[in-house]
């Protein structure tokens, strides 16, 4: 890995409105702790804002990482959060075209969640950022964490700093593999309008909108990225 890899913090998102941006990939925003998700050989070390390691917090990520990755050595970035495990079971769909919210919650959920939500379950209170459960579900114990990766800063020793978002993306789906601990951000171009209900409906309470030209500035705001309050229609 670079020398001063490292060093590298989560890229932080600028202030300009998504209507500013040009050609925007729009994914959901997710809770949890951002990361940067450093594999070798060697380990895997899990360095949050401050440049804390969080991997033995996680041990079944790190040992997802390691094993799993189609690469000597990878930094990418991304949350531990529990939302990708959250089951989906309760929420409502039915706004969605038939089969949409099936197919977007398989991608980025798992099959097990994807048929929860073809239940297709009544709940109040849509857009709190959280997905609401079942009573039961919610007296259980705390969902595991997964590692949800959004972006590719680094591959066997070479910064890809410089190279535009989506050839990132299209890297990010190539090395790294999704598991059970380990997922990847669904993202879309627009029109959007589909794929956002559904998110809303999986209780994402915000939305990420990212130029597909940008570009990776460790530790620093970059303008080409944006977040926005989830639209209540």
């Amino acid at each position: 890995m670079q020398p001063d890899a490292r060093s590298w913090r989560p890229q932080a998102f600028g202030r300009r409105h998504p209507r500013n941006l040009h050609d925007p990939l729009v994914e959901p925003a997710w809770d949890g702790i951002r990361i940067l998700a450093h594999v070798t050989p060697n380990g895997v070390s899990l360095l949050d804002a401050t440049g804390n390691d969080l991997a033995a917090d996680h041990p079944e990520v790190a040992a997802e990482l390691l094993t799993t990755i189609r690469a000597e050595t990878i930094v990418a970035d991304g949350y531990l959060t529990d939302q990708a495990l959250r089951s989906g079971v309760g929420v409502t769909l039915d706004d969605e075209p038939p089969g949409l919210g099936e197919h977007v919650a398989q991608f980025f959920l798992g099959k097990q969640a994807a048929d929860a939500v073809g239940g297709r379950g009544r709940v109040p209170g849509q857009g709190t950022g959280r997905t609401v459960r079942h009573a039961e579900e919610a007296a259980a114990e705390p969902l595991p964490i997964a590692f949800v990766a959004i972006d590719l800063v680094a591959l066997d020793d070479q910064p890809l700093l410089e190279i535009p978002l989506l050839e990132r993306k299209r890297l990010l789906e190539s090395v790294v593999p999704e598991g059970a601990r380990v997922r990847r951000t669904p993202f879309v171009r627009e029109p959007a309008g589909s794929f956002i209900v559904t998110w809303r409906a999986l209780g994402f309470g915000g939305l990420a909108y990212k130029e597909a030209n940008s570009r990776y500035h460790p530790g620093v705001k970059n303008d080409g990225w944006s977040l926005m309050a989830m639209p209540r229609r």
